[in-house]
């Protein structure tokens, strides 16, 4: 089965390109300094010991996706039905992988990282579950980010 055009909806993906740790902040918002290397001056903060993960800019696509939901439970692909809320379909050659992130319904926005520009993970609509592929086409089980 191909993915035909007049079923394909615009969205847009982005990519997991690096992770940065994420560090304790003070009553006004700055870093907390652990301490400073004397003999390079290099100063070092107090990490919370996670990390903020840093996605590529969104990129734009179409795709055919269905919204799924429905009051019966069933198991497709070895997932539940109230574990995904959307399936995508696509044709081969798309780099989406168990680590992207989709924007459906919002338009994605950007943030600053250290002078580089980002993603804003925190305005996508679907994360990525698990990919399917098939001969002609891919199929990704997405579930709905909470925000």
């Amino acid at each position: 089965m191909r993915c035909l055009k007049k079923n394909k909806q615009k969205m847009y993906y982005a990519q997991l390109v690096g992770t940065i740790p994420e560090y304790q902040l003070d009553d006004q918002g700055n870093k907390i300094v652990d301490y400073t290397d004397p003999q390079t001056g290099t100063v070092y903060y107090v990490e919370t010991g996670t990390d903020i993960p840093l996605y590529s800019q969104a990129v734009a696509f179409e795709g055919n996706i269905s919204l799924g939901g429905s009051d019966v439970t069933r198991q497709e692909f070895g997932i539940s039905d109230d574990k995904y809320e959307a399936v995508l379909v696509l044709d081969k050659g798309f780099p989406i992988t168990e680590t992207t992130l989709l924007w459906y319904q919002t338009t994605p926005t950007t943030k600053t990282v250290d002078t580089k520009t980002y993603a804003d993970d925190s305005t996508a609509d679907y994360k990525v579950l698990k990919v399917i592929p098939s001969l002609n086409n891919d199929r990704y089980i997405l579930a709905k980010v909470v925000k």
